[in-house]
């Protein structure tokens, strides 16, 4: 059954997002060969200030103002109440990355790159691009040199708690970080639920899985089955929304909790998105072991990541790797050995990884 949330992009097949994404490599590889080694290099070490302006340009929702027609500098300056000189010099920069098109007239328009930004619409990219510009994330990596030295995050160290007490104290800040999760679950999902053979279980429970957006899908494309949604009592009291918005919430129980403490019992599969990416091998395991209390031999456990080979630097997994060591509690992104390790800790037998038309895959563990 295809019954896809509206406004979700249709993925290609993964082979060929491979297939595309190594041309795009290529040329790039290209492209900089054909240049004095100097130019790449002034691009990379300006990123900080290409992620300052998108953050900014996000937050200031700047491909929102330009969606009914493109606007000059002063303009601009005028919604946001920001300098025009300021402003025009920011656009022209995002302009020559990509965001933004310049026009002949000197107003600003929206291009294919900057409409991923506007407010609204499926997979926005705009809350990524406020958070990863935040004064605490920015500041995090300011320490990049000390955690190189200890392999210890940086903004426990920097800040003086984790991110999660961190987003406690900020609600603004877990909003929108929230948001940014949000938004790639919902790409992510149509391709989990086609992808897995959901037909073979009768209770799903999405460990940690915010206000569901991940099990509405599944739940959508299966009708047969019932869901278990588990998360922190303040965030799962935004669900159901979420849950009636794709006419699944009369199936799924809600059910509030620490998953270092307990995971709801009585399913025969439990399923992490983007959870142990966050976390150290000791506090994984000790969530994998926490959900093997709540299973029988032979139930599933089904957890969604980016696999990021030791030696393979392609893709986006590298960088989220280092995102996760500098910010999270020590987490990381892990090969499939390093999932065999952690399963094979907490009562687990790795089965097989389950590829999906995005860039997740499914490794799926059997209780032992």
């Amino acid at each position: 059954m295809d019954v896809q949330a509206p406004g979700v992009p249709r993925l290609p097949p993964r082979f060929l997002v491979k297939i595309v994404l190594g041309l795009r490599r290529a040329l790039l590889w290209l492209a900089n060969a054909l240049v004095p080694p100097q130019l790449p290099l002034f691009e990379l070490a300006t990123g900080v200030s290409k992620t300052q302006m998108l953050s900014t340009a996000a937050r200031l929702r700047i491909a929102d103002l330009l969606a009914a027609g493109p606007l000059d500098a002063a303009a601009l300056a005028a919604h946001t109440r920001r300098d025009p000189d300021a402003v025009q010099r920011m656009m022209r920069a995002l302009a020559n990355v990509g965001v933004f098109t310049v026009r002949k007239d000197g107003r600003f328009a929206n291009n294919r790159m900057s409409a991923a930004l506007r407010s609204g619409r499926v997979g926005t990219f705009r809350d990524f691009a406020d958070y990863f510009g935040s004064a605490s994330n920015v500041g995090a990596w300011a320490d990049f040199d000390r955690t190189l030295q200890s392999g210890k995050n940086a903004f426990e160290r920097v800040h003086g708690m984790s991110v999660w007490d961190w987003f406690d104290r900020h609600p603004e800040e877990r909003t929108v970080f929230a948001a940014a999760m949000g938004s790639m679950t919902t790409l992510d999902a149509p391709g989990v639920a086609r992808a897995y053979p959901f037909g073979e279980v009768s209770r799903l429970c999405d460990v940690a899985g915010s206000r569901g957006a991940l099990l509405a899908e599944v739940l959508a494309q299966h009708p047969h089955l019932r869901g278990v949604l588990f998360d922190n009592a303040g965030v799962i009291a935004g669900a159901h929304e979420v849950l009636s918005a794709r006419d699944v919430a009369d199936r799924v129980e809600l059910s509030s909790g620490s998953f270092f403490e307990r995971v709801p019992e009585g399913c025969d599969a439990y399923l992490l998105k983007n959870i142990l990416h966050d976390w150290d091998d000791s506090r994984s395991v000790t969530i994998l072991q926490n959900c093997r209390r709540a299973m029988r031999p032979g139930h599933r456990l089904l957890v969604v990541e980016l696999l990021v080979e030791r030696d393979d630097p392609n893709g986006i997994g590298p960088l989220s790797d280092v995102q996760m060591m500098m910010v999270c509690n020590e987490g990381r992104e892990r090969s499939r050995a390093d999932f065999a390790r952690l399963f094979r800790s907490a009562g687990f037998e790795l089965r097989r990884v389950v590829p999906t038309a995005t860039l997740m895959s499914i490794v799926e563990g059997v209780a032992t």
